[in-house]
Formats: C-alpha cells, sequence, structure tokens
C-alpha cells in the first residue's frame, strides 16, 4: 500500500513539474510574439513618417522652383534697356510667352513682345518689348505695390506738365509705383510711367508719365 501511494505521489509530481515547463515555455513563446508584433508596427511608423517627410521636402522644392519661373517686381526692376532676351530670361527664371511679332527675324526693325506671368497675384504679369534683339521697352499691372507714396487730389492739381521729376516728386512726397519705362535712362526719350494709389476711396490712383526726366502727362481715376 506504502509502495503504490508513493508510486503515485510520483507520478502527480511528474505531471504538475509538466504543466509548471509548458506554461513557461508558452508564456515565454507569447513574449516573444508580442515582441516580434511590436517591431514591424515601429517599422511602419518609421517608414511613413519618412514618407511624409520625403512628401513636404518634395513639395517646398516643387514652390520653390514654380517661383524661380515666375516674375516679382524685384525681378522687373532689375530688368534694363538694352539687355537681351536672354539676359530678360536669365533673370526671371523662365521663358516668357510671346504675344505679337511684326519685321523680319534679323533685322533691326523686328519686334517682339513677351509676357510673363506674376509669382504673387492671380492677375499680376509683365510685357516686354525687343527691337534689334535688344529690350525697348517694359510694362507691369499687379505685380505689388512697392512704393507707400500716395497721392491725393490737391497734389495731383498742382502738377503741371513740363516738372522736372524731382519737382513732382517733392510735391507727392516720393517716386510712385514704377509701371512702364522705354529707351534708355539718361537720354531724351527715356520714358517713365508712374502709378500712385489714393489715400481714400477704392480704385482711387493717378498715373505720371515723363519723358527725358520731365512730366509730359497726368491722369487720375477717383482722387480726393
Amino acid at each position: 500500500m506504502g509502495k503504490l501511494f508513493k508510486g503515485c505521489l510520483t507520478v502527480i509530481i511528474a505531471v504538475v513539474a509538466l504543466i509548471i515547463i509548458i506554461a513557461i515555455f508558452a508564456g515565454g513563446g507569447e513574449g516573444t510574439d508580442q515582441e516580434t508584433g511590436s517591431e514591424p508596427d515601429e517599422s511602419v511608423e518609421d517608414v511613413d513618417g519618412n514618407e511624409n517627410s520625403e512628401n513636404e521636402e518634395s513639395t517646398s522644392e516643387d514652390s520653390a522652383e514654380t517661383e524661380k519661373g515666375l516674375l516679382t517686381e524685384e525681378k522687373f526692376e532689375q530688368i534694363q534697356s538694352g539687355m537681351t532676351y536672354d539676359e530678360v530670361v536669365e533673370i526671371i527664371g523662365s521663358e516668357g510667352e510671346l504675344i505679337s511679332e511684326t519685321g523680319e527675324e534679323g533685322t533691326e526693325f523686328h519686334t517682339e513682345m513677351y509676357m510673363w506671368d506674376a509669382t504673387d497675384s492671380v492677375l499680376g504679369n509683365a510685357n516686354f518689348t525687343f527691337q534689334g534683339s535688344e529690350l525697348t521697352s517694359k510694362a507691369q499691372a499687379g505685380l505689388g505695390d512697392s512704393s507707400e507714396v500716395t497721392i491725393t487730389l490737391d497734389e495731383f492739381n498742382q502738377l503741371e506738365n513740363g516738372m522736372t521729376t524731382e519737382e513732382v516728386f517733392d510735391i507727392v512726397g516720393g517716386e510712385g509705383e514704377l509701371s512702364s519705362e522705354t529707351g534708355e535712362e539718361g537720354t531724351e526719350f527715356h520714358t517713365v510711367s508712374y502709378t500712385y494709389y489714393g489715400e481714400n476711396g477704392f480704385g482711387a490712383n493717378a498715373s505720371l508719365m515723363f519723358q527725358g526726366g520731365k512730366l509730359m502727362s497726368k491722369s487720375q481715376t477717383g482722387l480726393e
């Protein structure tokens, strides 16, 4: 009887030990599975993060590239009469759109007009006229308002044709926004037009044209 009891006890102890061993291995396996399962998640997050970063960098580069090829007010002011088409393209960063052409190519009478769109304005653009392969005039609209000088109706009425540029600037308070320029600076044929905006009233402005350093014409809309 004692031997039978000892035999049964031995079997029970062996079974309990086996259960404990199985439990230990089962627990270790679950831990391994959990750790293994968590690693792909981190990897996915890292991949997604890298993709987002790459997308942001790509968008930024595309935006910078787009702006590089568009016209700004600063670029417009850098462009001077006498420059070639290639020199203008180098400043702006893109080819212009040919909108008119007259005369035979290769002659001094061959005239071309190109248009470029602006960076900061949907409606902003500028036209450049080349004659005999050289820039002879430029004009812009909507590139921006670099001048903070405004004009009133009283100041406008004080201006008289024949006044020098300096006399006009003294009355209105300074240089306006350059809207067009033709000819070589310092010559009698150099023609410049400035736009001044009114202090009150939406759309109020005045346009002053100078030739050879003297006021040749003036016009205004809505000044008070």
